[in-house]
């Protein structure tokens, strides 16, 4: 990848003559607030040390926690009061900090569009993801309301319009014959520039991710040149998406953003180091490019649901099929992204790290070495059908969590013990991984059943204990921290298999 990166600057130097190092003009947190909803304290506690780091801005994606009043169909029962908002947006003023209001209305929208009351502007009959870009009119009456009661409530003069993973482009009928007729450029492209015009009605100028222009970029040049493109780049290909040299060149202010907490991280599965090798590649590279804005994003979720439907497709109830451990472990990468995003040298890993552990909590070597050893574990998503590479992971991971059961932390001790909690999930994760190899293999078969029953129990058993630490080390920073480790993982499934195997029929 960083050859890669090279060589696109390189070729940026021999067309522009020269690139100069700078500061980011925006240096931003991004917060989901899809599933994983943090207390107000939680959040004015968060924004006080992204300040300490030197971060301008937090984009917030409040989603249906947003307090809606002529929309407020929308919310649901996590949502704040408007003066919790309110008392946010002026904490957050009060360290200079810009709190950049993130509103899907295209794609990743299924927390408003699974309302009857906006089934008219939906796609698809079954996956309400995306808005239909051919009812422009009935889209721009929707979010012009919407909008207003966002704005009115965050004094920015950015609002992020979304415009990501638009994946059902030309799925309904009349977007089928206009993607027939002019492509999906202009399809998308058409749809972005109303929902632009709405930005600029309550005097804001837009952003919108980068990944679907990028792809499909025959049209970018009807946008207005004054939309932000948030290109987003969780350690892969820069050209991931499409020509990413063409877009670059295109004339846009852009920003980039690197990730915290993305695919295939899970409750039981964060693969640090990607995060950490992220900063260390995407962030010098885009600033060498002159980007004016980094974000630094956090996924509580793929933004994948699952849907309970009725006869007549209405849906009852969406659930995330991917959650993620709360961002109240992840203090050591919000100091890495402050770091990398706030100096011209060079951010290397290891030595972040050391640092890191030496001065938040104390650690020698020894202890420098044993969270290198975490961070370092590949928590790789390991097919059922290798259950070899799955033990010698649980045999790593076992050695490890051993290790930091040892460690005396002089400060900060509730970081380690969320590190230790993640390890003990992943362990616990990866023992269950084994048994349902077994149940899942061609080789299972009734006589089975009571040996893997008995196998499962104490796993399951161990399983609800970490649950019960989990809310507990969450209590005060997330509203309800039973719903982020719940049977929607695969506690659920866990139990399901169980019920099978102590089924003897």
């Amino acid at each position: 990848m960083r050859k890669l990166y090279n060589f696109l600057l390189a070729t940026v130097i021999l067309l522009s003559g020269s690139v100069t190092a700078f500061a980011f003009d925006i240096r931003c947190m991004h917060i989901d607030m899809r599933t994983e909803v943090m207390t107000i304290d939680a959040l004015k506690k968060l924004a006080d040390k992204a300040a300490q780091g030197g971060i301008n801005a937090i984009m917030m994606e409040w989603e249906a926690t947003f307090p809606f009043e002529e929309n407020s169909t929308i919310c649901n029962d996590e949502a704040y009061t408007r003066d919790e908002v309110k008392e946010f947006v002026s904490h957050c003023a009060s360290l200079g900090i810009d709190v950049i209001p993130l509103q899907n209305c295209f794609g990743h929208s299924e927390y408003i569009l699974r309302h009857e009351r906006y089934a008219s502007i939906r796609e698809s009959k079954k996956d309400f993801s995306q808005v239909c870009p051919s009812e422009v009119e009935k889209a721009k009456k929707i979010f012009r309301s919407i909008f207003a009661e966002i704005v009115a409530l965050h004094p920015s003069k950015y609002i992020h319009i979304g415009g990501d993973e638009t994946r059902l482009l030309g799925v309904c009928k009349k977007c089928a014959s206009k993607v027939k007729k002019d492509g999906k450029s202009k399809l998308f492209c058409d749809y972005v520039i109303a929902m632009c015009e709405l930005a600029r009605e309550f005097g804001k100028t837009p952003i919108i991710w980068a990944d679907i222009l990028t792809k499909y970029p025959e049209h970018a040049d009807r946008l207005p040149k004054d939309l932000i493109l948030l290109d987003w780049n969780y350690g892969w290909d820069i050209n991931k998406f499409g020509d990413f040299r063409k877009i670059a060149s295109a004339g846009f202010p852009m920003w980039g953003a690197p990730a915290l907490r993305s695919s295939p991280d899970d409750i039981h599965t964060t693969q640090w180091m990607k995060h950490f090798n992220n900063l260390r590649d995407y962030v010098p590279f885009v600033r060498d490019l002159g980007f004016k804005g980094i974000v630094e994003t956090s996924w509580s979720t793929s933004g994948v649901y699952g849907y309970i439907y009725s006869a007549q497709s209405q849906a009852f109830e969406i659930q995330p099929v991917r959650q993620v451990y709360p961002l109240s472990a992840f203090g050591i990468l919000q100091a890495a992204f402050c770091e990398a995003a706030s100096s011209d040298k060079p951010f290397e890993p290891e030595d972040f790290i050391r640092r890191y552990c030496s001065s938040n909590y104390g650690f020698d070597s020894e202890g420098q070495d044993a969270m290198l050893a975490y961070f370092n574990l590949r928590q790789s998503v390991i097919p059922l059908t290798k259950p070899s590479e799955i033990e010698l992971e649980l045999s790593d991971s076992e050695a490890v969590l051993s290790r930091l059961a040892s460690l005396k932390p002089k400060a900060n001790k509730e970081e380690i013990e969320h590190f230790r909690l993640m390890l003990a999930i992943r362990v616990n994760y990866l023992k269950f991984r084994l048994i349902e190899s077994e149940y899942e293999s061609s080789s299972f078969k009734a006589s089975d059943k009571a040996r893997l029953a008995s196998a499962l129990k104490p796993v399951l058993k161990e399983t609800l204990s970490l649950q019960k630490r989990f809310c507990k080390l969450n209590e005060g920073y997330l509203k309800h921290p039973e719903r982020a480790f719940n049977d929607w993982t695969y506690i659920g499934h866990m139990k399901n298999i169980l019920r099978n195997l102590e089924n003897r029929i």
